[in-house]
């Protein structure tokens, strides 16, 4: 059987994306196919070809980003018609069966390829990608012009939660769709030893102290000011550690100095944030709402609490909200201080420990077996 080509695009840095560096891996065990990656990194080792377990992935150096001094919009313009004269070069080069487009940048480009070479192409929307935090109004205009245009020619799309395959639907027309949910891959076997202390002994935090853990990226629209707020008082006798990097860093690092209870671990490999998180007793994913994106939301570090084990704070958003209360994985809340606090007392006072419910549903090998099948269908017409 000659083998069926199959091509991921994303303008982000494939070897740090653990949503499609997951993806990959799972397609690569479909027998008879080639799969290839391309995405783009921003250092001099770009324009490279490497193969990772089964697959190929291509990096691009964008050029255009050295333009910063303009205007962003035009940085944007030059970056998208620069890539894709690149993307299209490798395209025509591979000539996919499957085209898998990673978030708004590539999908035209992937319609493009559909229309070449009668591809099936997958639009797979990491976030609800015109109505996101960060993002100016006309860059929310043009994601959202260049999905409408796009929709008719999309064979399948998949997305991060109920919430946000049902918006698209109902904007811009129902479509055979998946739901691939930002579950981690997350190995037992490889526990590392004492995984279960770790955090209690990097900090040396006492025994009869609960620890709470926020991992991410430590930005605007993550309630971390307020975090830090809460467990420098004197209401509060649990550890917070925060796990991760971003522009309050800073920020978080000035509290750790001056409270003995705050704590900051640097980033970690995403295969790692299982094993040390499990050795935290709670996880906080209190988000803003800032846009229709977060609103919607099921981030990855929300599964990392979960399959941590961890009781689960969490946003009183309508995803996180229905899985919280499906599965048993702990509180939500609305971004009040006084309330998170009620919560944080709760679980201090009680010795609370969640018991969750069976997460098959939601675990990454449920995923895989979904995405496999979709897959398998389109490449082989089986389920």
């Amino acid at each position: 059987m000659k083998e069926k080509k199959i091509l991921h695009l994303s303008h982000t840095d494939i070897r740090y994306d653990s949503r499609i560096l997951k993806e990959l891996k799972a397609i690569s065990t479909i027998e008879s196919v080639e799969i290839c990656a391309i995405g783009v990194i921003d250092n001099e080792n770009a324009n490279r070809v490497k193969n990772i377990d089964g697959f190929k992935v291509i990096d691009l150096k964008s050029f255009s980003k050295l333009l910063f001094f303009l205007p962003r919009f035009f940085v944007f313009f030059f970056n998208f018609i620069e890539l894709a004269f690149k993307f299209l070069f490798y395209c025509l080069k591979i000539r996919p069966d499957i085209i898998h487009c990673h978030d708004t940048f590539v999908l035209p480009i992937g319609v493009l390829i559909k229309f070449l070479f009668g591809s099936t192409l997958i639009y797979d929307a990491h976030e609800l990608e015109s109505d996101k935090s960060g993002q100016s109004k006309i860059f929310s205009l043009v994601t959202l012009i260049f999905e409408k245009l796009s929709w008719r020619y999309i064979d399948y799309f998949i997305s991060v939660s109920d919430e946000i395959i049902d918006w698209y639907s109902l904007k811009f027309g129902k479509k055979e769709s998946v739901l691939i949910l930002n579950s981690p891959e997350y190995n037992s076997s490889l526990e590392f030893e004492d995984s279960s202390n770790y955090l209690r002994n990097k900090f040396n935090i006492p025994s009869n102290r609960k620890i709470f853990v926020y991992i991410g990226y430590f930005g605007e629209g993550r309630f971390i000011q307020t975090y830090l707020e809460l467990f420098k008082s004197s209401d509060v006798n649990s550890h917070l550690v925060f796990i991760g990097y971003g522009a309050l860093e800073g920020l978080i690092s000035a509290a750790s100095n001056d409270c003995e209870r705050i704590h900051l671990h640097k980033a970690v490999e995403h295969l790692d944030v299982v094993r040390i998180a499990k050795s935290a007793d709670v996880g906080l994913c209190i988000i803003e709402n800032q846009s229709l994106s977060e609103y919607f939301c099921l981030p990855n570090k929300f599964f990392e609490y979960v399959f941590a084990n961890l009781t689960v704070i969490a946003s009183n958003f309508p995803s996180m909200y229905r899985m919280v209360n499906k599965f048993g994985l702990g509180y939500c809340t609305n971004f009040n201080k006084n309330e998170l606090l009620k919560i944080v007392s709760r679980i201090e006072s009680e010795d609370i420990k969640i018991n969750h419910k069976d997460l098959y549903e939601i675990s990454w090998p449920y995923q895989k077996f979904k995405l496999l099948g979709m897959y398998n269908y389109i490449l082989f017409k089986r389920k």
